[in-house]
């Protein structure tokens, strides 16, 4: 195929084909080799578009030549819609050709280049040169010449690396030939040739590309080949030229505060090979912070700074570090040609280029470790500075990074903010709605950016009412919105939340449930309906990716817009499972507390009437202080469950929720819990109820 058209017996011998049609036929088949082609598709191919009535009779007669024909190992077998040619894939040139090029990819470059050489070696031509089926043919060729460029591409890649690069000039040039705008290929043959000392040619192909590109495309050489060009003119061909590259993209208007973490990342100056993580919720700030510092402390890198959003939470693929370390090396000068491309080998190409240079390298919206260590450089000059949703543990174990937690603005950072944005007079108007706006957002900058936008859109409008719109728990993810672009803080939370694995997934779905703002393992598990044991990898999996944050021994807690979205998540789920969460978590909040009032009350206490639902684990209450500190802890909680309950219609858990806030508030000298307490259970109990009568 990859010629004439030719059958080959097994002694070398030529077959016979016949007649033109016949071989047109055979040809169809030979290119969808192990496929069905249909009878319409030959008869079509085998008349060029203009088949007489017969021609299927004839199609018939020239198959069953072709099976007379055809040697050991190939059937020629009818298959509806047609006829199916099956043979090995190393019996047809065309196939053996594509699966040599297949095979160099894994291979070494020395073994790739002998792969690769076996490959062209069987060109004998133009492919189908005697097939008369013109549409067949070009077809054909087509798919070729785009695989004989791909195989010199790849050939002469190879060859330079190995320093052997004059062998692929002749078929480099006839690749450019073939391809003449392809930039690679040329850069390639200049290359190439620059290494035989070919400096003169080398020159010519440069600006003769470099005037086809500019009358047939407008354009000018890219990075590329003008990095080819400025090895002609006198590079050290054994070190790539150094190059100083400032990456870093511009800063955002609306930074403000976060003076303390930016001394912390000063004193990385100071360190040797310091490796910083910035790590905090989606929407808290990390680039912007990133950006801020690294504009900061340019001077201290007198050879650049390289930057990278690795994409690691994107609704796209994360960049890959073999990418990533692409775009570094070109930046720092290495020629495409000479880039591995193999992961470790490009990297310690990075960590050569890095040696003996002084660099920042911001990483920004990482993963993982994984993603992160191909692109640490190896010497303690240059400083890391990584930004990411995930704490990056394995970094901090391995590679003794130091990680920095960011937190949300404190308000007097989030008013400024919405005072940059919207005008120092409009705050200066209404500071206590500036503030309660502030703290509906969380103080997230990414919140607080997208509240002033839309509302610097209605200057009309007073913050007030801007306050009023966003107060609805149920609209306030979605106001949280920029349709035009697409940002939203629920868009931010969701791509944190698609990656945790199942069970933690519904864990954050169930958190929907919890009315408070921080949650104990005991309540987390009673919810989940697991073990404390099970539960507690589920947990850190949140806290991993920020959507939970540690407050205290075995407590975690959660900003309000994170426990908006899985409240959201959750109303998505059965209307049976959710029921059961809830009586699982008020009937924890039961046991619990009647445990906490015995070791208080001590034999005095009577047992209280549970729900029938089996106890969830309890934290363990021994003596009288241990059980008024969980309380301390707990009361907005229990409080919260009583409302919850109230809602959902649990009138018995309800009263007894409410007595129990008042034994324990009683025991603390306490406020009496009937404000709001009282009000909620007389909805279910009109005759005034005192402790004694239910406990």
């Amino acid at each position: 195929m990859l010629g004439p058209v030719e059958l080959l017996r097994s002694d070398g011998r030529t077959a016979t084909i016949g007649a033109a049609k016949r071989r047109n036929v055979l040809a169809a088949l030979a290119i969808d080799l192990n496929r069905v082609v249909s009878v319409d598709r030959l008869v079509d191919i085998a008349w060029n578009g203009n088949p007489p009535p017969t021609a299927r009779a004839s199609l018939q007669g020239h198959i069953a030549q072709l099976r007379k024909e055809l040697g050991d190992g190939v059937k020629l077998v009818t298959r509806f819609p047609g006829y199916l040619l099956l043979a090995p894939r190393s019996l047809l040139d065309l196939t053996r050709f594509e699966d040599l090029i297949a095979d160099a990819r894994d291979a070494s470059d020395d073994e790739a280049v002998d792969l690769l050489r076996a490959a062209l070696a069987l060109r004998r031509g133009p492919a189908l040169a005697d097939v008369e089926a013109e549409g067949l043919r070009r077809d054909a060729s087509d798919r070729l010449d785009e695989s004989v460029v791909t195989a010199v591409h790849e050939l002469a890649r190879r060859l330079n690396r190995l320093g052997r690069a004059v062998e692929a000039i002749d078929q480099l040039r006839e690749a450019v030939a073939m391809r003449p705008l392809r930039e690679p290929l040329v850069e390639l043959l200049v290359l190439s040739l620059h290494q035989a000392g070919r400096q003169s040619e080398a020159l010519e192909v440069f600006h003769d590309t470099r005037i086809r590109l500019a009358d047939e495309l407008g354009v000018a050489p890219g990075a590329g080949l003008q990095e080819a060009f400025r090895t002609l003119l006198g590079a050290d061909d054994e070190r790539p030229p150094a190059r100083v590259p400032w990456q870093l993209p511009r800063e955002n208007r609306g930074f403000v505060g976060r003076g303390a973490e930016l001394a912390q990342l000063d004193a990385a100056l100071n360190d040797d090979g310091p490796i910083r993580i910035l790590t905090g919720p989606a929407g808290v700030g990390k680039t912007a912070l990133a950006l801020r510092w690294a504009h900061q402390v340019t001077a201290d890198f007198e050879d650049g700074c390289l930057f990278v959003d690795l994409r690691g939470f994107d609704d796209a693929d994360p960049v890959a570090p073999e990418q990533a370390l692409s775009g570094f090396l070109r930046a720092l000068g290495v020629p495409a040609a000479r880039i591995p491309d193999d992961l470790d080998e490009r990297a310690a190409l990075y960590r050569s280029v890095l040696a003996d240079r002084r660099l920042l390298v911001v990483l920004d919206n990482a993963r993982s470790a994984a993603q992160i260590r191909p692109l640490l450089p190896g010497n303690s000059g240059c400083v890391v500075l990584v930004s990411s949703r995930s704490r990056l543990d394995d970094l901090v174990a391995t590679e003794g990074a130091v990680r920095l937690s960011l937190p949300v603005l404190d308000r007097e950072a989030a008013v400024a903010v919405l005072r940059l944005l919207l005008g120092a007079e409009r705050v200066a108007a209404e500071p206590a709605a500036a503030a309660e706006l502030a703290e509906l957002c969380d103080r997230l900058p990414l919140a607080l950016r997208i509240v002033a936008t839309r509302g610097s859109s209605h200057p009309h409008f007073t913050i007030r009412s801007v306050v009023d719109s966003f107060s609805d728990e149920r609209y306030r993810l979605t106001r949280l919105s920029l349709p035009d672009s697409g940002g939203s803080i629920r868009a931010a939370l969701t791509t944190s939340y698609r990656l945790l694995d199942a069970a933690s997934a519904r864990l954050f779905r169930l958190l929907g449930e919890h009315p408070g703002a921080e949650v104990d393992y005991f309540a987390a598990a009673a919810l989940a309906g697991t073990t404390l044991r099970d539960n507690q990898a589920r947990l850190e999996s949140l806290v991993a990716v920020n959507l939970l944050h540690v407050t205290g021994p075995g407590r975690y807690g959660r900003h309000d817009l994170v426990r908006l979205h899985s409240a959201t998540l959750a109303a998505a789920e059965p209307a049976a499972d959710r029921d059961a969460a809830i009586t699982r978590l008020l009937d924890y909040y039961l046991h619990a507390a009647e445990s906490g009032l015995r070791a208080v009350e001590g034999s005095a206490r009577r047992s209280g009437q549970h729900a029938a639902h089996p106890l969830a684990e309890l934290p363990d209450l021994p003596t009288a202080q241990a059980a008024l500190s969980w309380f301390r802890a707990e009361e907005a909680n229990i409080q919260h469950a009583l409302a919850l309950a109230t809602a959902r219609g649990r009138r018995g858990r309800a009263c007894r929720l409410w007595l129990y806030l008042d034994r324990f508030r009683r025991h603390l000298g306490g406020p009496d819990p009937r404000e709001p307490g009282e009000t909620l259970v007389q909805a279910f109990f009109p005759r005034h109820i005192h402790g004694s009568s239910i406990a």
